[in-house]
C-alpha cells in the first residue's frame, strides 16, 4: 500500500445527528459560539483541495483527497446541526466569515492553506468542544478530529 492508501484505510465512517441542546460548562458559552462559527471554514478547505486536484496533485493521492473533500461537507453538516441546537452569536459569525474571506484570498498554495487551516484552526478549536461542550459536542469533536488527522497527514505528504 502507498501512504495515501494507508491513510484512506484509517478513516472511519460516522454520521452527524441532530440533537437537543445540552448542558455546557458554565461561562464558556461565548467561546463555544466562536468555535462553532468557525464551521464557515470547513467548505472552503474542501474547495482548496478541489482546486488543487485540477493541477498538480499526484495521481495516487486523488482518491484520498476526494474523500477528504467529502469529509469537509460532513464536518460542516455536523457543526451546523450543533448551531441549530445551540444558536449562534452574530459577532462570532461575522468574525469567522471575515477570517474565511481573508483565508480564501490569501495567495498561498491551496493545499498549504487547507493544511494550515486544519492544524491551526480545527486542531486548536475542537478540543474546546471536548473540554466544555456537552456529550454531543464531545462526540462531534472526536469524529472530526479523527478525520482532520488524516487530512493533515495527506496534505503534508502532498
Amino acid at each position: 500500500m502507498n501512504p495515501y492508501q494507508k491513510l484512506l484505510a484509517r478513516k472511519r465512517k460516522w454520521t452527524p445527528v441532530q440533537t437537543d441542546k445540552g448542558t455546557v460548562t458554565e461561562g464558556t458559552e461565548e467561546a463555544l459560539y466562536r468555535v462553532l462559527a468557525m464551521r464557515h471554514m470547513e467548505l472552503p478547505v474542501g474547495e482548496f483541495i478541489t482546486d488543487a486536484l485540477t493541477t498538480d496533485v499526484p495521481e495516487m493521492a486523488r482518491e484520498l483527497l476526494l474523500s477528504n473533500v467529502k469529509d469537509e461537507a460532513h464536518h460542516d453538516l455536523a457543526l451546523s446541526m450543533l448551531t441549530s441546537s445551540y444558536g449562534t452569536d452574530p459577532k462570532a459569525e461575522k468574525e469567522a466569515l471575515a477570517l474565511r474571506t481573508a483565508w480564501t484570498a490569501h495567495p498561498d498554495h491551496t493545499i498549504l492553506k487547507a493544511m494550515v487551516a486544519e492544524r491551526a484552526v480545527f486542531f486548536v478549536l475542537l478540543p474546546v468542544l471536548r473540554a466544555h461542550g456537552d456529550a454531543v459536542m464531545r462526540t462531534v469533536s472526536a469524529d472530526i478530529s479523527r478525520d482532520e488527522q488524516v487530512h493533515v497527514a495527506a496534505n503534508s505528504i502532498v
